[in-house]
């Protein structure tokens, strides 16, 4: 199982797991790695932090849900857009419990992985920091096994 480190500039870092049973999701997220991003609050969906991200194939939907868990990290987009090789594109991470939605009504996410158990202190002070700070820049590298 491969599992992504992300680093965050004011402090912190996270380990996610991905799921063996996404597939497409994984596959895309591990082409562009390691990059960087600026990680943000979404403050519509609740508590959550997401980085947007460009993936070279878009995946499938697959795990989808609206409604996610603590410690999930989910593939995003806007799977209605009419132009799919432009649409918005995130990688999410859930520090709370969330049913999803945004201004244009109800939304659903891959669930591609989990932010380990033992780092929910982390996650939380990460979440709450970006909520209060603004904008962050963080780097996202695969876990050397």
């Amino acid at each position: 199982m491969s599992c992504l480190r992300l680093h965050f500039e004011r402090g912190g870092a996270l380990i996610a797991k991905l799921r063996d049973d996404a597939v497409s999701s994984s596959a895309s997220i591990m082409e562009i790695l390691p990059f960087e991003s600026r990680i943000q609050h979404t403050r519509w969906c609740g508590r959550e932090i997401y980085l947007p991200i460009k993936t070279l194939r878009r995946p499938e939907k697959e795990n989808q849900t609206g409604v996610v868990s603590k410690f999930d990290l989910v593939y995003w987009r806007d799977w209605d857009f009419k132009d799919q090789e432009h649409a918005p594109e995130t990688l999410s991470m859930f520090y709370g419990a969330e049913k999803l939605s945004f201004h244009g009504g109800l939304i659903t996410v891959n669930v591609i992985g989990r932010i380990l158990w033992e780092q929910e202190e982390m996650l939380e002070t990460i979440g709450e920091r970006v909520w209060s700070s603004g904008f962050e820049k963080v780097k996202v590298e695969l876990l050397p096994e």
